[in-house]
């Protein structure tokens, strides 16, 4: 029942008792109607609508239209306390990260990355493609190009969940600061069949650079990340508190660009020697 002898609207009340309910569910489960939470506090389903709609901005609902309103996945919280990874941000939630290679094959470099990487003409690089699932489901499509005076050769089956622990045990070394770019951008279809998301959605588009501590470009990365999976957690002009624990495995972290919509973009710049 709402409380009446209390200053807090009704819609503040439902909201809260929504949020608490969706929190004992899971991602999907539906919630109760409008109708059934009208007859339930006896309000208007205005009064309901404003609640749930209030939900849905919040990304704890999401609806469908002639079907009802569910439950939201869990959204991966991106950090910036040391250089980020998916799979580290997908352990951090207490889930499993799971990689499919979609594509690794030696290729020729752009000039940009040419330049980047100091390669000489007809020099070529690996070009790595994947998909990162938490739970079975896709998250992000990346397409990783290695810098070839560092990173040689690589195999796909020496490639398990994480690119950088695949690096780190082979080569013994992985990037530890990165300059990293943030965008929404439309979606191509087949993108939006390897995330299995609308045609028409938008996605977090980023791209990255990655760099040695001694200040040597090893990786330029290129990802596409549901929006609606995802969330950004920067901290500004204070000190971050990380909750992942110092001493593990440094500079782990496969490269995270974002897809987006269109104009705003965001940047966040870690020093570059």
């Amino acid at each position: 029942m709402l409380e009446t002898n209390q200053h807090i609207p009704y819609y503040v009340q439902i909201k809260t008792y929504l949020r608490n309910l969706a929190a004992q569910k899971k991602p999907h489960e539906s919630m109760p109607s409008e109708a059934q939470l009208s007859e339930m506090f006896r309000v208007s389903r205005g009064t309901v609508k404003q609640a749930i709609m209030d939900l849905v901005y919040e990304g704890v609902l999401y609806r469908e239209q002639g079907k009802g309103t569910f439950v939201c996945p869990p959204k991966i919280t991106r950090s910036f306390e040391r250089l980020p990874s998916f799979t580290e941000d997908i352990r951090r939630m207490g889930s499993g990260p799971s990689t499919h290679i979609l594509n690794l094959k030696q290729a020729l470099p752009t000039p940009y990355l040419a330049q980047l990487f100091g390669l000489q003409p007809k020099e070529t690089l690996i070009k790595i493609k994947r998909l990162v699932l938490m739970e079975q489901a896709p998250i992000v499509v990346l397409t990783s190009y290695l810098n070839p005076h560092v990173y040689p050769a690589l195999q796909a089956e020496e490639i398990g969940d994480s690119l950088y622990e695949a690096l780190q045990k082979k080569y013994g070394v992985v990037p530890i600061k990165a300059q990293d770019t943030y965008s929404i951008v439309d979606i191509s279809p087949k993108t939006a069949e390897l995330l299995q998301c609308r045609k028409t959605a938008s996605v977090c588009y980023s791209q990255r650079v990655a760099y040695l501590a001694g200040g040597m470009a090893v990786e330029y990365v290129e990802s596409f990340i549901r929006s609606d999976r995802f969330k950004l957690d920067i901290c500004i002009g204070m000190e971050a508190e990380s909750d992942t624990p110092p001493g593990d495995l440094t500079g782990e972290g496969v490269s995270v660009p974002h897809y987006g919509v269109g104009v705003p973009q965001y940047h966040h710049l870690r020093p570059i020697p």
